[in-house]
């Protein structure tokens, strides 16, 4: 039941006062933090640059771009580009269940992610708007209403960010930036460039 709705878990512990870069993923994200704060992030179409002071400490649950509308209870776009206490997005008292890991397995296993979506994505990986649409038996419309539904961005967008992800995992494995850049799908150096700076406000030597 966790595979189909979180991609992974993560936990960080801040050492001294920093501001993190966090970069567009397409992913949304469940902070829990040790003073007991729960905090639900939207998925994001450019950077943010959290203030994180010395002390902090963070479990974050990661959720799969179709399962955000599903786990969030609400559209994905209402919580776009936004970092929301959790009480505004299910309430308190399921807010409360998150500071406990039988209450986070309880609600992990509520969440029915939208297949249609999870198909849909997949396909956007490789493929343009038009062919996913049709290969799911949805109108271009339809597919960005779906879309922006479930995850919160639009289709485009969310290829945009998909692949500036894949720019990353190529440039990790120590491949030139021109080769990266092509394995990732980007048309030309500029391409890269302009797109970096955009989704990361960093050029993509910087940021790498």
């Amino acid at each position: 039941a966790w595979c189909e709705v979180v991609s992974c878990c993560w936990e960080q512990r801040v050492y001294a006062d920093r501001v993190q870069r966090v970069l567009p993923d397409g992913h949304a994200d469940v902070l829990l933090y040790g003073s007991g704060e729960v905090e639900f992030v939207g998925v994001y179409d450019h950077v943010a640059l959290p203030p994180l002071p010395r002390g902090t400490v963070i479990r974050g649950i990661r959720l799969r771009p179709q399962a955000v509308a599903a786990a969030f209870r609400l559209k994905a776009e209402e919580v776009r580009n936004l970092t929301v206490p959790g009480e505004e997005v299910i309430g308190t008292w399921r807010t409360r269940q998150l500071r406990d890991d039988a209450g986070i397995d309880a609600w992990i296993r509520s969440i029915e992610p939208d297949r249609r979506t999870a198909v849909a994505i997949e396909l956007l990986q490789s493929e343009t708007v038009e062919s996913a649409a049709r290969q799911v038996g949805l109108s271009v419309r339809q597919l960005q209403r779906t879309i922006v539904t479930n995850v919160g961005l639009a289709p485009k967008t969310l290829q945009r960010v998909m692949r500036l992800q894949r720019f990353l995992q190529h440039a990790e494995r120590r491949a030139e930036l021109a080769a990266a850049a092509a394995d990732a799908g980007y048309a030309d150096q500029s391409h890269l460039t302009r797109e970096v700076q955009a989704l990361s406000g960093l050029t993509p030597a910087r940021l790498l």
